[in-house]
């Protein structure tokens, strides 16, 4: 009987630790998992010549400062220089690319 009930909380304690986890940690795989980050589109300009960005700052529509940073991220068109991107934190989901004046209408910067 007192296994199990040293059992039970070992078990109870890991699975707190691992919830903790994952609602405190935030990268692409538990932003992924994570119900309370939203998922939502943003936009941002990228440097051309390349498809792998990093440390892009991303901006909701009719926001003037940046709401998040995006640790990394790849694209699919090197010539491309403003893009949409559809994501739940640092998770990205999609990426558009999309043209100055649809950038420009979305954020007023």
């Amino acid at each position: 009987m007192k296994k199990a009930k040293i059992l039970g909380s070992t078990l109870a304690a890991l699975v707190m630790v691992a919830v903790a986890g994952i609602l405190l940690i935030h990268n692409q795989w538990t932003d992924l998992i994570n119900p309370f980050v939203p998922e939502q589109t943003s936009y941002a300009k990228v440097p051309q010549g390349t498809q792998r960005y990093r440390n892009v700052e991303l901006y909701t529509a009719t926001q003037t400062k940046p709401t998040l940073v995006l640790k990394e991220m790849t694209g699919y068109d090197p010539d491309g220089k403003y893009v949409a991107v559809r994501h739940k934190g640092q998770y990205v989901k999609r990426v558009t690319y999309v043209s100055k004046e649809v950038f420009s209408e979305k954020v007023r910067q």
